[in-house]
């Protein structure tokens, strides 16, 4: 068995010259790669530059009410890795679902060797928990997280500080994670390996349709560690 990658681009590069460590098949469609990861012909899958909204849609239309998430491994300049979610924009805007992201970024860890530490960002410091409804709400979610477990800490609006401990980091919702991301990689010099959907056993990676061919082999390569993950 090998891998997908959904390619609605027939421009793409050619990922499977260069991704040795095991056979690369590219599809044209979203349906055709996930009927082929549902029979068990792929070991698991990539979304390439098919459109994110047309590629959830087929998948939960399969799925049905299954909740899904998006956990990033990103590098800051000086190559320092970190991983990030939600990086989809409709993830991530209730506790409950920002405790899902927290035991993806544990799992995520795991499979990486790393010790989880995670910081829970909200949209402004405590003292501006007066200037909005929706600021109050988010710093409230990041305290209640971050009070339910050692290895979460609260940084409120300040990534630049989190970062200097953490090596996950939990946007307030997937709009500002999608941003951040964007930011880092296009705007800063930072880079991607692609992201991993949760639940793992979709055995699906992800990237962005404006990544690079190393962004590619990295998802690629995440696909393949989901696959095989006990």
């Amino acid at each position: 068995m090998g891998i997908g990658l959904a390619a609605g681009d027939p421009r793409e590069p050619e990922i499977s010259e260069r991704a040795t460590f095991c056979p690369v098949t590219v599809f044209r469609t979203s349906a055709k790669m996930l009927d082929a990861l549902s029979s068990g012909r792929l070991h698991a899958a990539v979304r390439g530059s098919i459109p994110s909204s047309s590629f959830l849609d087929e998948l939960r239309s399969r799925r049905g009410a299954l909740e899904l998430r998006r956990v990033a491994l990103l590098s800051l300049p000086c190559g320092r890795p970190f991983l990030l979610g939600p990086v989809g924009i409709d993830e991530g805007y209730t506790l409950g679902q920002m405790e899902e992201l927290a035991g993806d970024c544990r799992l995520f860890c795991s499979l990486l060797g790393w010790e989880p530490r995670i910081a829970v960002l909200s949209a402004g410091r405590a003292e501006d928990a007066g200037r909005g409804a929706h600021i109050a709400g988010s710093i409230d979610r990041g305290e209640s997280l971050a009070s339910r477990s050692e290895d979460v800490r609260h940084y409120h609006i300040t990534i630049e500080e989190a970062l200097r401990w953490a090596n996950c980091v939990i946007a307030p919702d997937g709009v500002a994670g999608n941003l951040i991301y964007r930011t880092l990689v296009h705007l800063g010099s930072g880079s991607s390996l692609g992201a991993l959907y949760f639940p793992l056993g979709l055995r699906l990676a992800d990237t962005s349709r404006n990544g690079t061919a190393d962004e590619y082999l990295g998802a690629i390569a995440l696909a393949n560690i989901a696959a095989n993950a006990k």
